[in-house]
């Protein structure tokens, strides 16, 4: 297998999460053009985040205390704040304040399509790293980033996108908390996925398969739920 196909083989897992979440919204599909210019910018703002991780990474080397210190910094900082506050900022500047963002549920289409887009130019940075060390190792992170980091993105984005959902369309004085949710949350359980990843403990991939089996069963009943809510808008 070439370089060529493992680029195009690790951009479909998001490809199919976002038709996943296209399909599940039931009562007005969002525009194509909206969607693919949310799903550009999740790719396009990784040329912001990877820098600013970059410069925190070194700043964290630095000024942390212990080991264990620098990897919560990692995990919650460099990570879970960075990479959610961008990804919820393109589904904030492209789609929220459109007219097409009219009901609860385009918050998690728009949230989700601004995550895979991140993920896949993501994924392709690791393979392509990867590959240059040898090919079998190229598909090691192909198919364990497959099942696991871009999924993770995806959960993430759902759940911002739920709490951003609601932020626009919920009563004035309950807009506020949701729209803070709608980062703070994903920043939390982004930060967990990593920290327990880069404990490097034994088990730590069962760890987090059995944290993303949950947080799935979470994101289903949060999809579900605002499925329900959006049925008023129409």
């Amino acid at each position: 297998m070439t370089l060529y196909k493992l680029i195009i083989l690790s951009i479909a897992p998001s490809l199919f999460i976002a038709l996943y979440i296209y399909f599940r919204d039931k009562f007005e599909k969002e525009p194509l053009h909206l969607l693919l210019k949310t799903f550009v910018w999740g790719i396009l703002i990784s040329s912001i985040v990877v820098p600013i991780e970059y410069f925190l990474m070194a700043y964290g080397s630095i000024s942390a205390s212990s080991r264990l210190s620098f990897i919560v910094f990692e995990a919650f900082i460099v990570a879970g704040l960075t990479e959610e506050y961008f990804k919820r900022l393109v589904a904030l500047r492209v789609a929220f304040d459109t007219p097409h963002f009219n009901q609860p549920f385009d918050g998690i289409v728009y949230s989700v399509f601004s995550a895979v887009g991140f993920a896949a130019i993501e994924n392709v940075a690791y393979v392509y790293q990867a590959f240059q060390a040898s090919y079998d190792a190229a598909v090691s992170v192909l198919v364990l980033r497959g099942v696991m980091a871009v999924p993770a993105h995806a959960m993430f984005g759902i759940i911002m996108g739920y709490y951003l959902g609601f932020a626009k369309f919920a009563p004035e004085i309950r807009s506020y908390w949701y729209f803070k949710a709608s980062l703070v949350i994903p920043m939390l359980l982004h930060g967990i996925y990593d920290f327990v990843l880069m404990l490097n403990v034994y088990g730590a991939l069962a760890i987090v398969g059995v944290y993303e089996v949950l947080l799935f069963a979470y994101c289903l009943r949060l999809i579900k739920r605002s499925q329900e809510i959006s049925r008023l808008y129409f």
